[in-house]
This record gives C-alpha cells, structure tokens and sequence, in this order.
C-alpha cells in the first residue's frame, strides 16, 4: 500500500512559517535529504495556503517536477489546472482512490489545517521532521489543534553540521 508521508521543515518551537507565511529562516545551504526523500514520492499534496504560498514562491514552473500535484480547497475551482488538480473530496476518498492507483509513496507538503484533518482521519502514515534550529516565538504550527493523540515509532533520525535534526517517525 502506497504510504502517506508527512514531511515537513518546523522551527524548534514547532512553526512551520511565520505567520505571514514567510520561510526565509529555512536552511538552503544542502539538500538535507531531499532528493532520496523525493525518491521514494510521485504524489504530492497540500492545502491552498501552502499552494498559494508555494506558488509564490516559484511562479515560473511546476511545483514538484515528476509528481503528481493535488490541491485540496473548497474555494479553488476544482479540476485540473496547470500543474494541480484541485480537490475537494473528503480526505479519506481521495486517500483511497490514490492508493489504489500504483505508484511511489504520497507526500503529504501542508498546510497545518490540513494535516490536521489527514491526522484525524488516521490517513498519515509518517511524520518527518526537520528541525531548524530556531525558535520563531509564533507563527503557523506544526500541527494545527485539535489533532488527535498519536502514539508514534521512531525510524531514523540525522544531525546535520549546521544543528539542523531530521527525524522520522512511523505512525503506530
């Protein structure tokens, strides 16, 4: 069964962005494991915050070249658009029907809202973090509340020179 993985960058104090959405504090220095986590993906999903953020980011080109992109939003018109098919099916239908389909692993980009959601429909199947170390002081969690309690494996963690930590945790 293809998994659905959560990957995702957090300050220590567990922000994925500043509140205007800014990254600028990320680490860009290296790959961090990017292109073997990218391996092993061909689905890439997110919520239209993190799409609309994402395409500011890079307007020019595809969002995730070699994948598959979904959006989910209700008030993006849905159906497929240049680069993105935009979804508003319940999770769990939309889980079920990529699934199905074969392929590499589903990587589950953000936002917090809907992580959330994937989280309380028991969809995750992994949780990889890294860990910049910074504390932001506030911004978008990691984890939007209320999420359920999870009861996680550790499955491998790094530390990188630059005090960035990357851990992987199986979802019990």
């Amino acid at each position: 069964m293809r998994l659905i993985k959560y990957f995702v960058a957090s300050s220590l104090d567990s922000y994925i962005s500043r509140k205007d959405g800014g990254v600028d504090w990320l680490f860009m220095d290296q790959d961090y494991g990017m292109k073997e986590f990218f391996a092993t993906v061909d689905v890439a999903v997110m919520g239209r915050k993190t799409y609309q953020k994402a395409i500011e980011l890079a307007p020019s080109g595809p969002l995730f070249p070699g994948m598959k992109n979904y959006v989910f939003s209700h008030l993006l018109p849905k159906g497929k658009q240049e680069h993105v098919e935009v979804v508003s099916d319940p999770p769990e239908m939309w889980a079920e029907s990529v699934r199905a389909r074969p392929g590499k692993d589903i990587w589950l980009v953000g936002g917090g809202e809907m992580v959330r959601e994937f989280l309380q429909k028991r969809l995750v199947n992994e949780i990889g973090i890294s860990i910049h170390p910074r504390l932001l002081g506030d911004g978008v969690p990691l984890f939007a509340q209320p999420y359920p309690e999870t009861e996680l494996e550790l499955v491998r963690s790094k530390a990188y020179p630059s005090g960035l930590l990357q851990v992987f945790y199986r979802v019990k």
